[in-house]
């Protein structure tokens, strides 16, 4: 018989006021930051900064190929398509490897 492992991968909420920080940080800085430009001015890792920007309700614009973190209100509209299409084109390649992963593995335990 298999046991099945069981995982959390979900990281703690930020705390209270971490992501108003960033935002209203961009906020007041426009265009795009940096990870690196970021963590030096607010004292946070790449990693926070990822959480807090997944957690901005949509305020904090950045993803992979973008030039960094920008506030909505200051992201220019072709930018902002282009981000969030490679996105939504991540998003589709991601819950296909977690099919075809699933698929593999549920041969392998049934």
């Amino acid at each position: 018989m298999h046991t099945q492992a069981s995982f959390n991968f979900t990281a703690p909420a930020p705390a209270a006021g971490e992501v108003e920080r960033l935002v209203n940080h961009l906020r007041r800085n426009p265009g795009f930051h940096t990870a690196a430009q970021l963590s030096a001015e607010l004292d946070l890792s790449d990693r926070k900064i990822r959480q807090l920007a997944e957690s901005s309700d949509g305020l904090i614009v950045s993803g992979p190929g973008s030039p960094g973190s920008c506030h909505l209100t200051h992201c220019p509209t072709e930018t902002l398509s282009h981000i969030v299409n490679t996105l939504r084109s991540q998003a589709r390649s991601m819950i296909a490897r977690s099919i075809r992963i699933r698929r593999r593995a549920h041969a392998l335990i049934h």
